[in-house]
């Protein structure tokens, strides 16, 4: 992707060279989309040592112990640091060996840190091609919820590893989790890691054994295992040592992600960014060919029928007004439904979270824990049951409102690329002009952009934290806890319905807003193309013969190099799909 990348800016240079075009726009999408790489695995399979050795740095910790249920972002920067995001959405920068102090169970037993996500920023050339790395907790270990974290993770990756290792094989934990994911991608890269604590027979032994399992449960023919040593791939890149490097087995993995990145989400991009250009190249031929062809009409005639464009442009832009109109008002509508599923999803799920809070109370307060213990326990309970039912609700509504977002989406591209290609035909008519229309259907909204909201997921505040301190006698304490826990557990409750609502709500505006922005300017260039063409024309026509032909000798040869540029756009274009 990174030579398609450099190639298509250099074209964008030139374009701008010859046309004067600010395609700053274009150039700023290329540039920014990201590739979302999840790293998922059991406990002690190796995941961080394959992190880092993709990175060729000692950056994610590894632990005896299993991590909490934290996750860490990778992505590039030109400089090194870390930053610890916290549930109440206050944030810390950090070192990079202090991370430990915030991800692993040994240094934040269960949570106690309120930690919501931790952010690495890494120079590693790895990830300046686009790649963000999200390393998730281990599945299969004694925290449920790390297993729960990596599972809402599957839907808004546009890849993911998950990493094995031959002693033990393949356990019933990472089947069952296997079998589960399957709904949400297929987007899997099978990794064997720590292939260096076994002999070549009994690694061949270990590939057959598992690829059978994956076979059976995943039910795909199509399995393939990359056995890896994610620890002399690291000590190889670090020492620059070539034939450990090859005998690690991590390029082949490597050239299967780079291979995947460029055909599923690279060549998507560059095709959008192509098309793009296309368009600004038709316009400006277009721009060119008005110029060119009306030279011979009077100055009166040619300003006549230039009004006559204009009243019709006049027409075309108050529809589109109302094209938008009509979005916004449906888009409103989303947002009704949405309230209404809200008020059903409390009928459904807030009196038995209640009843289960004061359950979780009658329970605890038996056993007479310090005010602390009771505080923590209590906290841990409510985020398990307030996660599992918003994590499920949220997965739901994602996918059926951006179902839902994208069929309007669709029917309005499709009116604007009608409207464009009316424009263009009522022009050539208008000015006896063969002129050429390119339509190009939007790439809509992506399911990953749609629904990767890590900075926002939702988090859980610390349940008494206004009701009583935790230095308080047990006795005092639960007599306070209990009067407010029915309060309280509806408090969180709508909080939460409020964050979801306004999460959902805000990647719709922010999609809708993008897509509507896209359509203008797409709508705005072919009307200002032809509409600059026109002016541009008229003053061709009012100076002397000596430099009009100049100007139209220019136009020719402009002409010629933008020809030659769609040429090489089109080829590139062709051999991507």
């Amino acid at each position: 992707m990174n030579n398609i990348k450099e190639r298509l800016l250099k074209t964008i240079a030139t374009i701008e060279v010859i046309t004067s075009k600010d395609l700053s726009k274009t150039k700023e999408k290329l540039m920014n989309e990201q590739f979302n790489l999840v790293v998922i695995g059991q406990f002690k399979r190796g995941k961080s040592s394959l992190i880092n050795a993709l990175l060729e740095d000692n950056i994610v910790p590894s632990s005896i112990l299993p991590l909490t249920s934290i996750v860490t972002i990778i992505s590039y920067s030109s400089r090194k640091k870390a930053i610890v995001k916290f549930l109440d959405n206050s944030e810390k920068q950090i070192e990079i060996n202090e991370i430990e102090g915030y991800v692993t169970e040994k240094h934040n037993p269960k949570n106690r840190l309120n930690v919501k996500e931790v952010h690495v920023l890494h120079p590693s050339p790895y990830l300046k091609k686009g790649i963000r790395i999200i390393d998730t907790p281990g599945i299969g270990s004694v925290f449920k919820h790390n297993t729960d974290v990596a599972y809402n993770f599957l839907p808004y990756c546009d890849a993911a590893i998950f990493v094995m290792s031959p002693d033990p094989p393949l356990g019933e934990a990472e089947i069952e989790f296997l079998k589960n994911a399957k709904a949400f991608t297929e987007k899997f890269f099978f990794v064997l890691n720590k292939i260096d604590i076994v002999s070549k027979d009994e690694l061949k032994e270990v590939i057959g054994f598992n690829k059978g399992l994956l076979k059976e449960y995943i039910e795909s023919e199509n399995i393939e295992i990359y056995p890896i040593s994610a620890k002399n791939a690291l000590k190889a890149k670090q020492t620059k040592d070539g034939g450990l490097l090859e005998s690690s087995g991590i390029k082949e993995l490597e050239n299967s992600l780079d291979s995947f990145i460029q055909k599923e989400k690279g060549n998507i991009i560059a095709i959008n960014t192509i098309n793009a250009l296309l368009r600004h190249i038709n316009n400006e031929l277009n721009a060119f060919e008005i110029q060119k062809k009306t030279q011979s009409l009077s100055l009166k005639n040619l300003q006549e029928k230039a009004d006559k464009f204009q009243s019709f442009i006049g027409k075309v832009k108050e529809e589109a007004e109302e094209y938008e109109y009509i979005l916004d008002k449906r888009i409103e509508k989303i947002y009704g439904e949405l309230d209404d599923e809200i008020e059903k999803l409390k009928e459904k799920h807030l009196p038995g979270l209640i009843e289960k809070m004061q359950n979780h109370y009658n329970q605890k307060t038996k056993e007479k824990p310090s005010t602390e213990e009771f505080e923590s326990y209590m906290t841990q309970k409510m985020n398990e049951h307030i996660m599992e039912i918003f994590n499920d609700f949220k997965k739901e509504q994602s996918e059926s409102i951006s179902y839902r977002v994208e069929a309007i989406y669709d029917e309005l591209a499709k009116r604007i690329n009608e409207k464009i290609e009316d424009i263009i035909q009522t022009a050539s008519t208008i000015f006896d002009i063969k002129l050429n229309t390119y339509i190009d259907k939007e790439r809509l909204t992506d399911k990953s952009y749609f629904n990767f909201m890590l900075t926002d997921q939702m988090g859980i505040l610390n349940i008494f934290a206004t009701t009583f301190r935790t230095k308080l006698p047990f006795f005092i304490g639960k007599k306070i806890a209990y009067r407010h826990i029915k309060n309280t557990t509806i408090e969180l409750f709508d909080r939460h319905c409020g964050r979801v609502r306004y999460d959902l709500t805000k990647r719709v505006r922010e999609t809708t807003f993008r897509f509507k922005d896209q359509l203008k300017d797409k709508l705005d260039l072919t009307i200002e193309a032809i509409e600059g063409a026109l002016k541009k024309a008229i003053e061709i026509k009012k100076e002397n013969q000596a430099k009009a032909n100049q100007i139209l000798k220019t136009i020719e040869n402009n002409t010629r190099l933008l020809l030659k540029e769609k040429e090489e756009l089109e080829k590139l274009k062709n051999k991507l799909s």
